[in-house]
């Protein structure tokens, strides 16, 4: 049975359980909640050791075939560009189809923060190196950037460093196996994934008062994914078809709506991306992480249209020009810091943005609070479809795509 069916019947069950289950019980939400939390974790089992392994193989091949400028160069660039496309969008939606007020939330709750500059670069470089290993925090950069350190100094003697890339070359091949079990049976818990969403969304009483914005939201990531990616993958692609590439992306896509968390989500896309879209093992194990901690553009959109809306809701003045340009600005450079807050990166960055345009703003994310899991959902849906298309046309330019039929799809 293809992956994306086990998923979609796994979500679809876990809908219908969601809808009939007693959503009023407190044991049952709890149960739900932990066992959710429990799926996320054995979903993300594989990730780091996959990343560390075979980021640094990665590397090391694309250096040998003199790609590696190439390939984080475009990558970069198209992390930009799809994120200005993407808040341009979502801003400019927002303030075209302006959806009602919010009445304001007084209550206080506690939001995890991205760490400063300061951690960031203590994380990169500790005292210890091994303490990278062991820290608690749950952040794929510092592992990312010591495997690019290892996989750069793989090629300065290749007889002796030989036994060192064939072993990460070997420890790769066998995360990438542990991998495809996980991606197999994690089926099981969308059916949980399903019904906790469900429950939540049950279990939230305002949640008439934010049906417009979700409808926004629904019809530009519609949009976004079946239209404008398409078009601009048609065309930078020298007019392949971009829905087969779309379909190659099924299972990682529903991985990523129902689960909200771009680690989650990397499995899955890193299988696809390997056997379904045919992106060779030193682009994809390059790509796919670097556009999870940095490729944003989703998370930057829906950012962007819910701060916007937070805006609207306190102050009935409007919005000019240089705060639509302010928006437009933070909201693409907080979503770069995002990858550190897997799972809530959009309540994160409402967050910092709140804080830091002040003016009596410091807890307006409170407003979007009620819809948080819905709107991390989007995001994270968004930039998985950005990472997918764009590892495809790299390796595609980089003419070492390999063609796969449909049928032959995972």
């Amino acid at each position: 049975m293809k992956v994306w069916i086990k998923y979609a019947a796994g979500i679809t069950i876990g809908i219908l359980l969601g809808m009939y289950l007693p959503f009023d019980n407190t044991k049952v939400q709890e149960l739900f909640s932990y066992f959710s939390k429990i799926t996320i974790d054995a979903g993300m089992f594989a990730v780091y050791p996959l990343v560390f392994f075979s980021f640094s193989y990665a590397v090391f091949k694309m250096r040998q075939d003199k790609l590696i400028g190439s390939v984080f160069l475009k990558s970069v660039l198209a992390i930009v560009v799809s994120g200005v496309i993407l808040v341009l969008i979502g801003t400019l939606t927002v303030i075209l189809f302006s959806p009602d007020r919010i009445p304001i939330i007084v209550e206080k709750k506690m939001v995890e923060s991205f760490p400063g500059y300061r951690d960031i670069l203590r994380d990169l470089f500790p005292q210890n190196i091994f303490t990278i290993f062991t820290g608690s925090r749950n952040y794929l950069l510092p592992v990312t950037f010591l495997a690019l350190v290892m996989g750069l100094n793989f090629s300065f003697d290749k007889v002796m460093t030989r036994p060192a890339y064939q072993l990460f070359n070997a420890m790769s091949r066998i995360f990438y196996h542990i991998t495809i079990f996980i991606t197999e049976i994690i089926g099981l818990g969308m059916i949980i994934l399903g019904a906790h969403m469900i429950l939540v969304i049950r279990n939230t009483p305002e949640i008439d008062l934010f049906k417009q914005i979700l409808a926004l939201l629904t019809l530009n990531s519609v949009i976004i994914i079946f239209g404008i990616y398409p078009l601009l993958f048609y065309f930078f692609s020298g007019k392949q078809n971009p829905y087969k590439v779309l379909y190659a992306m099924t299972a990682p896509l529903l991985a990523a709506l129902i689960s909200g968390n771009s680690y989650f989500t990397l499995l899955s896309l890193s299988r696809a991306g390997k056997e379904n879209m045919g992106i060779p093992r030193k682009i994809g194990a390059g790509v796919f992480p670097f556009f999870t901690i940095f490729g944003k553009a989703g998370t930057a959109m829906v950012s962007a249209t819910a701060f916007i809306l937070i805006l609207n809701s306190y102050s009935s003045m409007g919005i000019d020009l240089w705060k639509i340009l302010w928006v437009i600005g933070f909201s693409l450079i907080v979503s770069f810091l995002t990858g550190s807050v897997p799972g809530i990166g959009v309540i994160a960055a409402l967050s910092f943005l709140c804080g830091h345009y002040g003016k009596g703003l410091e807890e307006g994310f409170l407003l979007m609070y009620p819809i948080s899991a819905l709107l991390i959902s989007f995001s994270v849906l968004l930039d998985t479809a950005t990472a997918g298309f764009t590892a495809y046309l790299i390796s595609y330019k980089d003419r070492s795509h390999k063609e796969i039929d449909i049928q032959d799809y995972i």
